[in-house]
């Protein structure tokens, strides 16, 4: 009878032991999974940040190389890792011309779904909805100033209310290339309208008539919802491009600080090479 009972107690001292050694290699394998996870991590921030400098530093070669000395900002903001590359003068004050009526028309939109507007109402004997669709599409100045006049001092809110510090409204509206990033991005991610909005003013600048600057050297496959800008010396571009599943704002703001039309041309060229600089280091080698 005592030799059942020690059995007994060894047999649950054995128990006790398996189990502690089963729990202890399960604690070890989340500790390995925790420390793979978090080098995986690091791993990833590397390459990203690799990558940036690489995009930055070929951008800004393009620019010291370029023969007309022109003025050229170029924000981009990764959409899918939320990675910013930034080159050129992107602290300067670009007049960001057309391009600006983005801004006007995300504007116009939030009041609509505030309440406080509507697209069917009628602005010096047109609808609103029609004024944003030729501002956008075919960039109509004077659908522009009519819903500038209708928005007034509120645009200049509305852009501080956003986090856009350098955006000043008024005859030329100038802003830097970053924040005219940064407006694309929240924008495209949903965070300035709801989803009929968006769609709406997404189907616009999808379908512009300006179509050789950043567009020009992509893949006809790739999406563009872009706006270009000119006025005198400057001539600029503002896009979000979707290929193949991966999204990406990218503004360039160039300026051939004579104040003339004159150099138009190589300002193309020069925003097409660096669409295809920013298209092949970005998308290609995160791919």
């Amino acid at each position: 009878m005592k030799l059942m009972k020690w059995f007994g107690v060894i047999l649950l001292v054995l128990v006790l032991i398996t189990v502690t050694l089963k729990s202890f290699e399960q604690v070890s394998a989340k500790d390995s999974q925790k420390t793979n996870s978090t080098s995986d991590t690091k791993s990833a921030k590397t390459v990203l940040s690799s990558n940036a400098t690489a995009v930055t530093s070929s951008i800004n070669s393009v620019i010291a190389d370029d023969p007309d000395g022109l003025s050229t900002a170029v924000s981009i903001i990764d959409l899918n890792s939320n990675q910013d590359f930034e080159a050129g003068a992107t602290t300067t004050l670009f007049k960001a011309a057309s391009t600006a009526k983005i801004l006007a028309a995300i504007d116009y939109l939030h009041e609509v779904e505030e309440g406080q507007a509507s697209l069917d109402q009628q602005i010096d004997g047109t609808a609103a909805t029609q004024l944003i669709q030729q501002m956008i599409e075919v960039s109509d100045d004077n659908a522009w100033a009519d819903i500038d006049n209708y928005l007034g001092d509120q645009q200049q809110n509305y852009a501080n209310q956003l986090g856009l510090s350098s955006f000043t409204g008024g005859e030329y509206n100038t802003m830097t290339s970053s924040d005219m990033a940064k407006l694309l991005a929240m924008f495209y991610r949903g965070k300035l309208l709801d989803n009929t909005d968006q769609s709406l003013l997404l189907g616009y600048m999808a379908n512009t008539t300006s179509t050789n600057l950043i567009q020009a050297v992509l893949p006809p496959t790739a999406t563009v919802y872009h706006k270009y800008g000119q006025l005198w010396g400057y001539l600029n571009d503002a896009a979000i491009v979707n290929y193949q599943g991966h999204q990406y704002a990218l503004v360039i703001f160039t300026n051939n600080q004579d104040g003339t039309t004159d150099e138009y041309n190589d300002q193309v060229n020069l925003i097409q090479q660096i669409s295809r600089l920013v298209f092949q280091d970005i998308l290609d080698g995160q791919a």
